[in-house]
């Protein structure tokens, strides 16, 4: 009977991860694809940021120069869409989806993967599958406990920071693309123009350090960033702890009532 309910327990603990891991792909393909929508929804608005910020405007020089730097949103836009087309409002898009995915995926496995990192150093002792604590239940399973909030912030940081250093290369490339207009009124064409070109004008001319130009500010900046995000889920997940018995006892009451209703439909 003890070798029945260890097995048992084994193959639960086997679901639960395989669930955990689909339920995991699942929320990376989602927040991934909503991230390219919103990427691509929004990346005029944000080439007309960045070219605002770089005082890149495509216009001549001289008696010019003053309007340059008093143009406003609209006017940038119609110099984007004068000097490059419509195509020109989503320079550098493509950089910017190609780093959703992977930058998604790299900071919720890396964070998992920190999660329990630190839970061994700080608190030394095992943790479970979701980067919680292995309490022991009554039944012989491990019930998943919410770290402490200073773990989830520390490993929120840093796999903010992986994600940021694996993907720079693209982030580099997206500003680049981004922040400097062509000028149609003097033939001038852009210097920088697709993902490619551009990663490889950047190491033919700079080396392939350059790439890297500028990651320290960036990788400082994903610190607190990633890290507040993570340590406020976790302290919001300890504040307000699942309980997965009355969260089945739901759920069993919601299909059974739902199979009541149509049983009455169907059959009177």
């Amino acid at each position: 009977r003890g070798q029945s309910s260890r097995g048992t327990a084994a193959a639960e603990k086997k679901g639960d991860a395989h669930g955990g891991a689909a339920d995991m792909t699942r929320r990376m393909a989602c927040g991934g694809l909503a991230g390219m929508i919103a990427k691509t929804a929004t990346n005029p608005l944000d080439r007309i940021r960045m070219l605002s910020q770089t005082g890149e405007h495509g216009l001549s020089s001289g008696k010019h120069q003053q309007q340059q730097q008093r143009q406003s949103a609209l006017d940038l836009y119609r110099s984007i869409v004068r000097n490059e087309g419509v195509r020109g409002l989503w320079a550098g898009n493509g950089a910017n989806l190609l780093r959703v995915f992977p930058a998604k995926a790299v900071v919720f496995s890396s964070n998992d993967k920190y999660r329990q990192l630190l839970g061994w150093a700080f608190l030394g002792h095992r943790r479970d599958g979701n980067g919680g604590a292995g309490a022991i239940a009554a039944e012989g399973r491990r019930t998943p406990q919410p770290l402490p909030g200073y773990i989830s912030f520390l490993s929120g940081g840093l796999a903010g920071m992986t994600a940021t250093a694996v993907t720079y290369p693209l982030d580099l490339a997206r500003g680049r693309i981004t922040g400097k207009m062509a000028d149609a009124s003097s033939g001038q064409k852009k210097h920088y123009s697709g993902i490619v070109r551009t990663v490889a004008l950047t190491v033919k001319e700079e080396g392939f350090r350059a790439l890297c130009r500028g990651i320290t500010p960036t990788l400082l900046g994903a610190m607190p960033y990633e890290g507040i995000k993570f340590g406020t889920v976790g302290m919001l997940e300890s504040a307000f702890p699942i309980n997965k018995e009355e969260e089945e006892k739901k759920k069993g009451a919601v299909e059974g009532g739902g199979g009541g209703v149509w049983r009455k439909v169907l059959f009177g």
